[in-house]
């Protein structure tokens, strides 16, 4: 069975709520990729600061976030262009806005022997949501996005 099958077995597999999950990954990755490419970050953040406003502050169960998580990533993974980390942080955010103490961490790579950089990852209570990165390498936080 070949990439595809496997992507179809998957998506029958998934229950109408872990669908409807996957596609507002999908859609959240999409607009957020447009506007980190069309607007200014300035007048970025804005909007998504705007956007990104909770409702209702309620946790959220781990299988949720670990599901969540699933979908940006292989969302990701699955659209037809480059998606890393920024994009990838901004939409687990973004799906997961009423979680309390959610941040997006930003950082730059400790390593003076290696070029600038830089990571995005989301914190929830100083778990990494998102984003991990192996155990050799050192990321030193910049900025805390709340």
């Amino acid at each position: 069975m070949g990439k595809i099958g496997k992507l179809i077995g998957k998506w029958r597999t998934l229950s109408g709520p872990e669908k409807w999950i996957f596609l507002r990954a999908v859609w959240s990755l999409l607009w957020i990729k447009t506007g980190l490419a069309l607007l200014p970050f300035a007048i970025f953040r804005k909007w998504y600061h705007w956007l990104s406003r909770p409702s209702h502050l309620k946790e959220t169960p781990p299988d949720q976030m670990t599901l969540t998580v699933w979908a940006v990533d292989t969302a990701a993974n699955l659209l037809p262009f480059e998606l890393l980390c920024l994009p990838r942080a901004l939409a687990t955010k973004y799906l997961l806005r009423n979680s309390p103490a959610l941040t997006l961490e930003i950082g730059i790579e400790i390593n003076p022997a290696k070029q600038f950089e830089a990571h995005a990852w989301v914190e929830q209570h100083g778990n990494i949501v998102i984003g991990r990165w192996p155990d050799t390498v050192s990321y030193k936080r910049i900025w805390v996005w709340e």
